[in-house]
């Protein structure tokens, strides 16, 4: 028997409704070389494969009490079949070509065993801050991929890595209890062994979750930011591409003077000519980010996520300032991951 190609591996937690459109997606596509396995990380009440049978969609569910998503893929890793596995999140949905997109790019790049995609441009949420906190992640993926970065990252909402690598490097940190940085912290480990990660744009998924104000700031500082600037503190690689590049430092120090100078000008004007200058290194690099919500969602939405992009900027500043209040990180061992069959 012929080894499966990719091992599709989806955790989810209490959210049946967002894998059944997410396993969807997969219906009309070409799965001959593929397996779809779902690890069900603790659901009250459990999951049971005979509630999506309706779909039409293949797949092995496994459970776990709840451990987290590192548990959970690194479980889905250890019972995978596939020479490459291939993590979607369960609140997505993938592109109709998705599985085809990801052929050509295993078959045009034969040495490359890490690489992962992005969110569409279509948003499902049409709320201003969904529509802002998705187009700014795909922009961030797909300008990186444009200029033919090798990243330091992995990420595990469209990512693709080979099953032999990910088990070596003793697969996701399980340090991380809840959602965070533990792909990042993946693709930091692989980097600093010269494992070359790509992104390749064409590889998509939509995403389902609706986002608001609390759970997006909470989320980019508590969650990802700190977490972040830890990591790098902890390795000293101090990586200037996606929510790093050398062109949003700039921004986002632009961002900040140009808000800190608004009080001053209430004293003197000329502090409004400073303040607009620092605005304009905010704006400039992040023109391209605000054309692309003109084009999806109008220019009344374009021009609300000018002030919550200075938001993000702000957030981003006071998460590498926090961060310092921390102690340093200490990374647990990765040890190999040993494969199981408990199918």
């Amino acid at each position: 028997m012929n080894q499966k190609l990719f091992s599709i591996c989806i955790p989810v937690r209490n959210d049946p409704n967002n894998l059944r459109r997410c396993l969807s997606g997969f219906a009309k596509q070409d799965m001959s070389d593929c397996e779809i396995i779902v690890c069900d990380d603790g659901s009250t009440p459990p999951l049971s494969p005979a509630m999506f049978e309706d779909i039409g969609v293949q797949f092995t569910l496994i459970a776990q009490r709840g451990q987290g998503p590192s548990v959970a893929r690194n479980h889905l890793a250890r019972v995978a079949e596939g020479k490459f596995l291939f993590f979607v999140d369960a609140d997505t949905v993938p592109r109709f070509d998705m599985i085809e997109q990801a052929r050509k790019i295993v078959g045009k790049n034969p040495h490359l065993g890490v690489f992962y995609g992005s969110y569409d441009d279509a948003p499902e949420h049409p709320t201003l801050i969904s529509t802002y906190r998705n187009l700014l992640h795909h922009y961030t993926h797909h300008q990186s991929a444009t200029e033919g970065e090798t990243v330091t990252t992995f990420w595990c909402g469209c990512g693709v890595i080979r099953r032999d690598l990910y088990l070596d490097f003793g697969g996701l940190s399980e340090l991380y209890s809840k959602p965070s940085i533990e792909d990042i912290e993946l693709g930091a480990r692989l980097s600093a062994q010269r494992v070359p990660i790509k992104i390749f744009p064409q590889l998509q998924v939509k995403h389902l979750k609706k986002w608001n104000l609390k759970n997006w700031l909470l989320t980019d500082l508590f969650l990802r930011g700190i977490p972040w600037v830890r990591l790098m503190r902890a390795t000293k690689h101090w990586a200037s591409q996606l929510n790093f590049s050398w062109s949003q430092r700039v921004a986002s120090l632009g961002a900040v003077m140009s808000v800190l100078l608004m009080p001053f000008t209430i004293v003197d004007p000329m502090f409004a000519f400073w303040a607009f200058i620092c605005f304009a290194f905010f704006l400039v690099p992040n023109w391209p980010l605000f054309s692309l919500v003109r084009k999806k969602r109008g220019a009344g939405q374009a021009l609300a996520v000018v002030p919550l992009h200075l938001i993000y900027a702000l957030v981003c500043v006071t998460a590498v300032l926090a961060a310092f209040l921390y102690p340093p990180l200490k990374l647990p061992p990765t040890p190999r991951l040993q494969p199981i069959r408990e199918r």
